[in-house]
């Protein structure tokens, strides 16, 4: 195998495996809905607060919401006037007829309380109400919760490099012995 540079793995739902996906609901005292204008200050603050760095500012936020499907289909769950989990629709524009579930974060303190698949589920419903087929996701090898998250809500993993299998078995391996 050649030495390869990392590469993000890719996770994909079709829409009639999404179809089957259970609706939750909001734990109590949580909100789900859309986007709202006002809502960027707290977005990119949950966002900074994840695995995601802290390079988000609100000039990085405007610019992203832009984004095709973005501002209509973005979830977020908010608790006290306070987004506490979110995650953006979007489409994937190098694959037809497929969106994608982008940048899926919550507050660590609201971390195992659901508001992940909350969300997920919420923008995989709406991009597949607008007819796309699939939906695509992008995450990492060590962010083995929210991998867990994916598989067991119907996404499977794309093997797109030689390097895959593995690092596919890995994660597996790790899920199972609970790390």
């Amino acid at each position: 195998m050649n030495d390869l540079p990392p590469k993000q793995l890719s996770m994909i739902i079709t829409a009639q495996t999404a179809a089957r996906m259970p609706v939750p609901a909001p734990p109590t005292g949580f909100c789900l809905r859309s986007y709202h204008p006002g809502d960027q200050d707290s977005w990119v603050a949950l966002i900074n607060t994840g695995d995601y760095g802290s390079d988000w500012d609100r000039a990085r936020f405007d610019e992203y919401i832009r984004g095709p499907e973005r501002k209509e289909g973005s979830r977020v769950t908010e608790r006290d006037g306070v987004i506490v989990a979110a995650t953006f629709a979007s489409v994937q524009h190098d694959m037809d007829d497929t969106g994608r579930v982008d940048f899926v974060t919550s507050l660590p303190e609201n971390r195992g309380l659901g508001l992940g698949r909350l969300v997920c589920s919420e923008v995989v419903r709406y991009l597949v109400d607008r007819g796309y087929s699939r939906v695509i996701l992008f995450t990492d090898d060590w962010r083995l919760p929210a991998i867990g998250l994916y598989l067991s809500m119907g996404f499977e993993p794309q093997m797109t490099r030689e390097d895959m299998p593995g690092r596919w078995e890995a994660i597996r391996r790790n899920l199972e012995a609970g790390e």
